[in-house]
């Protein structure tokens, strides 16, 4: 909450808005807690934007780390997950992409 009072700050400012979203990370792509869920009510309850793509726990996130390079230069027959994580990584770009396009680009796409 205090990097997104930051920001309201420095719309304030700069005098326009910022785009601004929560991004929910080493979620459970199985199981969706109540724990999350009220955390996710609790941002919503304040007028606080959580994305709807959440970047999952997966072997393959990790092994970037570890092996560098990107998820497509992993082996996959050493790191699992890899299909399910460039799908994850890339419906998190797609929606970073629209949130962050101008108005007037998105009436044209």
């Amino acid at each position: 909450m205090k990097a997104i009072r930051l920001v309201r700050n420095r719309e304030k400012t700069a005098g326009k808005t910022i785009p601004t979203a929560v991004l929910f990370t080493r979620t459970s792509a199985a199981i969706r807690p109540r724990s999350l869920q009220a955390i996710e009510t609790e941002f919503a309850n304040s007028g606080v934007r959580a994305l709807d793509t959440q970047l999952h726990e997966r072997d393959a996130f990790r092994a970037i780390f570890s092996f560098s390079g990107s998820l497509s230069d992993l082996d996959r027959g050493q790191v699992g997950t890899i299909p399910a994580a460039i799908a994850n990584a890339r419906a998190f770009a797609a929606e970073v992409l629209s949130i962050l396009k101008p108005a007037g680009a998105r009436k044209a796409a």
